[in-house]
């Protein structure tokens, strides 16, 4: 068969995710309760669904509804490398809303419905294939995987459902981004979930990410990403050694900080460190 993987998130609503590198083995029919995405990354598949056969290649989108029957494998002495996401209706009823269509005349959330039978859009599997790989990160924050996948959900949503549509203009809405970053100031160390700054403004999860760049001109992770490189740098100008100060400021240790600093502040600590140094005196 090849190798596989499954992984199941629970702090993203048990989230199942699959990866599999596959080679003489078929599927048979089967269907899932949830949404079926998968990302073809190398080699070709050629699954049966909607009454027909299909060949996939790399860079590929096979998006099934729930409860939609799909079967097959790669061909004959060929191999499949794949990625794919479970996502509940719930979770799609939360994306549609986003869309002037998600909603029923009753108010009611609807939820997406798909029907080309293969997706290719390099945007939105570039999108999905970087939300598989930040789970694989033992060092992305919470904010960041959920920020990802509501980004990757909402692109595929607003341009491949069955009525696409563009979603509702975000406007800047200041007084939810000033309570944003509030939050996340006075929780820097702590692993914030995109789910807690929704609910502390009112607002969904996509929508809230959208007023957030729109207005503070970068995503609520890169916010919280250089609240935490500022706390480091106070902690190393007190004299934090930089293990500490990686930890202490919420990175998953000196190399995720090294990354970040870098990336922030142009330097890497140790350098950052020894310039401060010799610009004071010392």
């Amino acid at each position: 068969m090849g190798r596989a993987r499954v992984a199941r998130l629970p702090d993203l609503g048990g989230l199942e995710l699959f990866s599999a590198t596959l080679s003489e083995f078929s599927f048979r029919p089967h269907a899932h309760e949830e949404f079926f995405i998968a990302l073809t990354e190398d080699g070709c598949v050629m699954p049966t669904y909607r009454g027909a056969s299909h060949l996939l290649g790399a860079g590929d989108l096979l998006v099934l509804n729930p409860e939609e029957a799909h079967a097959g494998g790669p061909p004959a002495e060929g191999s499949w490398t794949y990625r794919a996401l479970y996502p509940s209706r719930d979770l799609m009823r939360e994306i549609a809303a986003e869309f002037p269509a998600g909603r029923l005349t009753t108010g009611r959330l609807t939820v997406p419905e798909f029907g080309r039978d293969i997706v290719r859009d390099p945007a939105v599997a570039a999108s999905l294939r970087r939300f598989h790989r930040l789970t694989e990160s033992p060092g992305s924050s919470m904010l960041e995987r959920e920020t990802q996948l509501t980004r990757a959900l909402a692109l595929l949503t607003g341009r491949h459902a069955r009525t696409p549509r563009e979603p509702r203009r975000p406007g800047r809405e200041p007084q939810a981004v000033r309570r944003c970053m509030q939050y996340l100031a006075e929780h820097v160390t702590h692993n914030v979930t995109l789910r807690e700054l929704a609910e502390i403004t009112g607002l969904s999860a996509f929508h809230l990410c959208r007023v957030f760049r729109e207005s503070a001109g970068m995503a609520p992770h890169a916010y919280q990403t250089q609240l935490r490189v500022r706390h480091a740098k106070d902690l190393l100008l007190t004299g934090q050694p930089i293990a500490l100060a990686a930890t202490e400021s919420g990175f998953y240790d000196q190399a995720h900080l090294t990354r970040y600093f870098k990336l922030i502040v142009g330097v890497p600590p140790g350098r950052f460190l020894r310039d401060a140094a010799v610009s004071s005196g010392g």
